[in-house]
């Protein structure tokens, strides 16, 4: 129990605590004045501090508040969090950050990449053809004169052992006089008849014919020349009262239950093809009944005219229905022997040697892409091989790529026109400066321009590097005068097919405008390659793999204004392959700073007036005449 003594001891104690803490600790709890004076500064000149506003899509705009973009008209914002251009997110010359809207403007699609075995599906084109091991040839064995024909035109058909023609020789004549004289005397030299009849035997007489001779006991003046073969005649080279000599080709005879088909295979899809593997095939008489037959034989040699080898399998023509010289078309579907990364098609885009694709980083909060080239493997129907620079389970930009490769070449960021970036700022050019010339341009009166006549002072002519477009691309060498007139001819059919499409824009006939991109794909297809050589083969390969990925983009694209963004990267393909191996007729490249909201695009038009197919309602006139292609 505490006694007296014990509480006064406690109760000095806690004094003395108290007292020791009001030392220690004590003074006002509320901020000093000089401390509240020093946060309200901090945060005045916080709020006071301006913050600059971008668009995602076009950097080089910059506004001291928010708002819509001049150019695409997108929300701005705020230039310090991650957008384009904004090294503080990370971005580089290989990256950029989009904003949602952004992405959903441009309709951005991305695929995983994955590995798999990938099966390429080559088509090829030949023929029917007789199987030259069942051909004979019937040869005149003897010299002499043919007096009768029995079979007297080709495609006619023929039994083994009928006669064909007979022959008058004197040479046979005095072989039967000699079996005759012998058997005269069979009894005593039975040796000479045998030796007589060996000789006419020799001389391909049926051993009919020369019994004929023996019962009748007399010569025949005209000896028949039979069939050694059951076919058709596939060849006649003999006419009535012709004289032969010996080892002469009278006709030839196919068996035609068997044949071969031949098929020409370019020098690129025969890595795919093997011995043992099946063919589907149709013919254009009965394109819908498909046969199946197996390569039995491939060609050692490349035709150095045509940049072909030949690729064979044997059919079965039991009732003869198939003819030789038919045409048909096949395909080989051909799996690689290993797995290897795949992606679509519409993921790469291809501008001769590099090969670029836009990688979605999916461990960012934001939409953030890299450009990333890679190495292409061969294409394997709507898929390409990546054989460096991707890993499976990126996901890469299927769908809106370009649109996307647009954003990157205006922030000066490594893209597929764009190998070295920081040009824009190392030309002494900052953004700020390149926002004023393009409103200054954008301000300009072009009601002035008239482009209804066709005058030098209407359409001033620029070759490529002149005036404001020496940044077009241009082939360092043509090859005109290397290319044959029926290639030259096939590219025109395709630029016609182009034509068309810009006729379709032109009256905003989307529509229209897919019917003829097909089109041109059609005729790009018909365009033989075979008819190249070398450097001309190679450059085509790779102007035709470009504008095979272009239209693959383009048909893909959603809308007249999505068509016309992919048409004018199309047409700067499409022009660089003419001015690399002409066309049989003169074109123009056409230029309108005025389109997509001043940033400009490029067609190929027939006709010197300006017939604008990007802005048709708006400006249908705004344009110029910047080069001349083809003739």
């Amino acid at each position: 129990m505490p006694t007296t003594r014990n509480i006064l001891i406690g109760t000095a104690l806690l004094a003395t605590g108290l007292l020791l803490g009001a030392l220690l600790f004590g003074g006002s709890t509320a901020p000093a004045a000089s401390d509240t004076a020093s946060n309200d500064t901090d945060t005045t000149a916080a709020s006071a501090q301006p913050e600059t506003w971008t668009c995602s899509m076009h950097p080089a705009v910059r506004q001291d508040e928010p708002g819509s973009c001049p150019i695409c008209g997108m929300d701005l914002i705020p230039a310090s969090q991650p957008a384009s251009g904004s090294d503080a997110a990370g971005n580089d010359s290989y990256h950029m950050v989009m904003t949602d809207a952004a992405v959903q403007r441009a309709q951005v699609q991305t695929t995983e990449a994955v590995r798999g075995t990938p099966t390429r599906e080559v088509t090829l084109s030949g023929r029917l053809a007789v199987d030259e091991r069942r051909l004979t040839t019937v040869t005149a064995h003897v010299d002499g004169r043919i007096r009768e024909l029995m079979v007297d035109f080709t495609g006619a058909p023929i039994r083994e052992g009928a006669p064909m023609a007979t022959i008058y020789s004197p040479e046979l004549i005095s072989a039967q006089r000699e079996l005759l004289e012998a058997l005269k005397h069979a009894d005593r030299t039975p040796r000479m008849v045998e030796a007589a009849r060996r000789k006419l035997e020799l001389w391909e007489l049926s051993a009919e014919t020369i019994r004929g001779i023996e019962e009748a006991g007399d010569v025949q003046t005209e000896v028949p020349i039979v069939s050694p073969v059951s076919g058709t005649v596939m060849d006649r080279r003999v006419s009535r009262e012709q004289h032969v000599q010996e080892g002469a080709i009278l006709y030839e005879v196919a068996d035609l239950s068997a044949l071969w088909v031949v098929f020409e295979a370019y020098e690129e899809d025969l890595p795919w093809l093997r011995e043992g593997q099946t063919v589907t095939f149709s013919m254009r008489s009965n394109a819908g009944s498909p046969q199946e037959a197996t390569i039995s034989y491939i060609d050692p040699m490349v035709d150095p005219q045509t940049r072909t080898a030949r690729v064979r399998a044997t059919l079965s023509n039991p009732n003869g229905r198939l003819k030789p010289d038919m045409l048909v078309r096949g395909t080989v579907q051909s799996p690689m022997d290993d797995e290897a990364l795949l992606v679509p098609d519409s993921a790469v885009l291809w501008t001769g040697p590099r090969s670029l694709v836009y990688v979605q980083d999916r461990a960012s909060n934001a939409p953030r892409f890299e450009a990333r080239e890679v190495a292409l493997g061969p294409r394997v129907g709507n898929r390409y091989v990546i054989k460096d620079g991707l890993t499976e389970g990126e996901h890469v930009v299927t769908h809106g790529a370009f649109r996307i490769d647009s954003a990157f070449q205006l922030a000066d960021r490594r893209s597929m026109m764009n190998v070295e970036p920081g040009e824009m700022e190392d030309s002494g050019m900052d953004h700020d400066e390149m926002e004023d010339s393009e409103m200054e341009d954008g301000a300009m009166d072009h009601s002035e321009m008239d482009h209804g006549e066709a005058d030098d002072t209407a359409h001033p002519t620029q070759m490529p590097g002149e005036g404001t477009h020496d940044d077009l691309a241009t082939p360092d060498t043509t090859f005109r005068d290397a290319v044959p007139d029926a290639f030259r001819a096939q590219l025109t059919a395709v630029v016609e097919d182009y034509l068309d499409v810009r006729d379709a824009l032109i009256a905003s006939d989307e529509a229209a405008a897919r019917s003829h991109l097909q089109n041109m794909r059609d005729a790009l297809d018909r365009v033989d390659m075979a008819l190249l050589d070398d450097a001309p083969h190679d450059a085509w390969m790779q102007d035709l793999r470009a504008m095979e990925s272009h239209l693959s983009h383009i048909g893909t694209t959603d809308g007249l204004q999505g068509l016309r963004a992919e048409f004018n990267t199309l047409s700067l393909v499409l022009a660089y392959s003419i001015q690399r191996f002409g066309v049989d007729r003169l074109v123009y490249r056409q230029y309108c700073p005025m389109a997509f909201d001043g940033d400009g695009a490029y067609w190929i038009s027939d006709e010197e007036e300006i017939q604008n197919p990007y802005l048709p309602e708006n400006m249908p006139g705004c344009g110029e005449v910047i080069e001349r292609l083809g003739e």
